[in-house]
């Protein structure tokens, strides 16, 4: 025994290990049999070797589209189907054929502690495999993340027949014209080397089964956004090959829910990217109720791959890109979720945090168009990759804002103390939005490019240029305009949970007051919303998502012509809902939210005038309208109040606010059991007397009519209201449904 133990000592690394340690991943000697052979008692053999094998990459870099072994200076031609693409250095990178290695066999390891490890990690650390002689795989113990061995057995497609290759790469297209720059979660050159892989075979060996998912999953998302529009030339392609477009949107849909578990089981990077895709097409098009578990299938799938890491043994830029977008965009889906369900999140940036991204070249901007004088200039990204930093960034801030809503322990009859807390928490959140906001590239500044014509100069100034660089131009304004949507979308819900509560007796007027400059910051957001020209977006997968953003502002608008019945800021008010009705009904015949949008907001206008003119009329003509209107006893146009970024109002609308401030706005369900009208006309405090009299000073509810501002919203929203976000009515699985067939 001691000499065994003595040759273990003095053995040396060999510089090709045996075939059952190459294997299991041990280190070796240069003794035949090895002693871990012999140990074990299994018969020692070395392969010669086939080929010169290349370096070693990244553990973490599995079959991400392209192969994780980086060869450098190498022609292009040296392998079958490689493709040459320039990283971050200019150099030419070609790609070997996919490996089929296990992908979270070779993830990036990260410092754990005790508490983080799984108990088969702790399990390897006590059982030493290297001197063992054998590992713990297979994946059979929860937590080993071993890869399971899959059956690498023929297959083919059993719900969809592949259209022909041209078909194929003219939806691929319009994906990487239409989503990409939205949603970043592929590299495009090595995704279409891929692509045209997969799609030169009918039938693929098990280990492509992940890749083959997500070239579909790609072309759905493709041909869910062309189909609608007429002017796509594609169509003419798809008639050519009979290819009946409605048909093979439904079959795509139905092969990946098919093989959905399956590539869950693989666990690779594919997962994540075809459930994030699968989510984005459920919550806009068809299920949002199955959106909300694919959308979790991809967090934790995430999450199993061990993206949130980011390795320094990482050399393939391409590999570790690809990783930092997909993780990304996993806290970016997630808190979208939060926030359009009100449910929390999945993902603790608390213990994780965001990726940085490279400037990759299918970011690159054209040199054209950075000469431009609109775009130039010192410190002027080279790249997209701005707008999607500054897209996490913001996303990021929201899921803060949302979890310290969630963290108040409020009581079940809100008091002044939970108001004033609600109120600090919007304050808060709202500074931390308008200090995001400041850093904002002038490229993806919408208001940049919306004010002194720039915009409209700028597209004069393109138009000699090619056709692909004019539709690059369109997509960096479609990107500015985009965060614009989000930032004020942020606004409004960083505002909303004060303009949701109800006003009591006990109110002290600093909450009066705070549910009053909520109530201007989020009508300003609203404002801002309405005159994004979102027609932009017509035929982008993003055009669902600016009709969310529109159905929120046009809410938001309806308060005010209610509370403050014919003053300038109602009729600005009604204006912005007019405004977004009509954009809504452009996108309507092929777009269901947008369909749904203009017919909830017509409902509400329509009980919002009614209820102003009930109000005004109730209150009496020389109290209830604003002090210019009575004197000249009519109405004169107005033109549209200047709002800033930061929600402040401009000169002409601060007389409006400081004569009739802006009433709160009361809960949903809460504000229709309490319609008590005001016996008298709405008060305008004397704020030299506010500093006579204590802070916590109670407020009469009669003072601010906050019982009926949201009147309008329960009686249409008691009908309709269920329609916004359960876009199949007849879906029984869906939350907001449950218990109404229930007799």
């Amino acid at each position: 025994m001691e000499e065994e133990t003595g040759l273990l000592q003095k053995t040396l690394r060999t510089s090709r290990a045996c075939d059952r340690c190459r294997r299991q991943k041990l280190k070796c000697d240069s003794s035949r049999p090895c002693v871990l052979c012999a140990r074990a008692g299994h018969k020692c053999e070395t392969s010669p070797r086939t080929a010169k094998r290349t370096r070693r990459q990244n553990p973490g870099a599995r079959n991400l589209h392209v192969n994780p072994r980086v060869h450098k200076a190498i022609a292009p031609a040296t392998h079958k189907n490689s493709n040459s693409i320039h990283g971050t250095g200019g150099a030419g990178i070609s790609y070997a054929p996919e490996s089929s290695a296990s992908y979270s066999e070779r993830s990036p390891k990260e410092p754990q502690s005790g508490a983080n490890a799984s108990a088969i990690d702790f399990a390897r650390q006590v059982f030493n495999e290297e001197e063992a002689g054998r590992t713990l795989t297979g994946a059979s113990i929860p937590g080993d993340t071993g890869a399971p061995a899959i059956d690498n057995s023929l297959w083919h497609l059993t719900e969809v027949e592949l259209p022909p290759e041209a078909v194929m790469l003219a939806l691929i297209d319009v994906y990487f014209d239409r989503m990409q720059w939205f949603i970043l979660i592929f590299h495009e050159p090595s995704f279409r080397q891929t692509a045209r892989r997969i799609i030169s075979q009918t039938s693929w060996r098990r280990q492509d089964l992940s890749p083959t998912m997500a070239v579909l999953a790609v072309a759905m998302i493709g041909l869910q956004s062309v189909l609608p529009d007429r002017r796509w030339p594609g169509h003419k392609l798809l008639r050519e090959h009979s290819v009946d477009g409605h048909k093979l949107m439904h079959g795509l849909i139905n092969e990946i829910r098919r093989n959905l578990l399956d590539i869950s089981f693989d666990c690779r990077i594919e997962a994540v990217q075809v459930c994030l895709l699968v989510s984005c097409y459920y919550v806009y098009h068809s299920s949002p109720s199955i959106a909300w578990t694919v959308s979790g299938m991809g967090v934790r799938s995430a999450y199993a791959l061990r993206l949130y890491t980011k390795s320094a043994q990482c050399e393939d830029p391409v590999v570790d890109e690809i990783r930092s977008r997909c993780w990304n965009h996993a806290i970016v889906s997630d808190t979208f979720a939060s926030i359009i369900y009100g449910r929390p999140s999945s993902i603790d940036t608390g213990l994780v945090a965001l990726h940085s991204l490279r400037d990759m070249d299918d970011l690159a901007i054209d040199p054209l168009l950075l000469k431009n004088e609109s775009i130039s200039g010192n410190g002027m990204p080279t790249t997209t990759a701005g707008f999607f930093t500054m897209k996490y960034e913001i996303y990021n801030i929201i899921r803060h804002i949302l979890s310290r809503f969630r963290r108040l322990q409020l009581r079940k009859e809100t008091i002044n103390e939970d108001l004033l807390a609600i109120a600090e928490a919007a304050q808060d959140s709202e500074k931390q939005l308008i200090s995001w906001r400041n850093r904002v590239p002038r490229m993806f500044d919408f208001e940049f490019w919306s004010s002194d014509n720039r915009l409209e100069q700028f597209q004069k100034q393109i138009k000699g240029l090619s056709h692909r660089t004019q539709y690059q131009a369109e997509t960096i304004i479609l990107q500015a305009a985009t965060l614009q949507l989000t930032y004020d979308g942020a606004l409004i819900q960083a505002h909303r949970p004060l303009l949701e509560q109800k006003i009591t007796g006990s109110c002290s007027r600093s909450v009066v007051d705070a549910m009053n400059e909520s109530l201007k910051v989020a009508t300003a957001a609203a404002l801002r919303i309405s005159r994004i020209p979102v027609l932009r977006f017509e035929h982008h997968f993003a055009e669902s998502f600016t009709s969310l953003q529109q159905f929120t502002a046009g809410v938001i608008l309806c308060i005010l012509p209610t509370s403050q019945p014919f003053t300038t800021a109602a009729h600005e008010a009604k204006a912005g809902i007019m405004r977004i009705i009509h954009a809504s009904t452009a996108f309507g015949p092929h777009n269901r939210i947008a369909k749904q949008t203009a017919q909830l907001l017509t409902e509400l206008l329509k009980v919002t005038i009614e209820r102003e003119m009930s109000g005004a009329l109730r209150g009496g003509l020389e109290t209830s309208l604003p002090r210019e209107i009575s004197e000249r006893g009519a109405i004169s146009s107005v033109q549209p109040a200047r709002i800033d970024h930061t929600g402040s109002c401009s000169p002409s609308e601060r007389e409006v606010c400081r004569d009739h401030p802006p009433a709160p706005a009361s809960k949903v369900h809460t504000a229709a059991r309490s319609r008590q009208p005001p016996d008298t006309p709405q008060a305008i405090h004397d704020d030299s007397k506010v500093n006579d009299r204590p802070v916590q000073a109670p407020i009469e509810p009669s003072e601010y009519p906050s019982a009926n501002i949201f009147e309008q919203l329960d009686d249409t929203f008691g009908a309709i209201g269920g329609l916004m976000f359960n876009l199949i009515p007849d879906d029984q699985s869906s939350a907001w449904n449950w218990g109404r067939t229930v007799p």
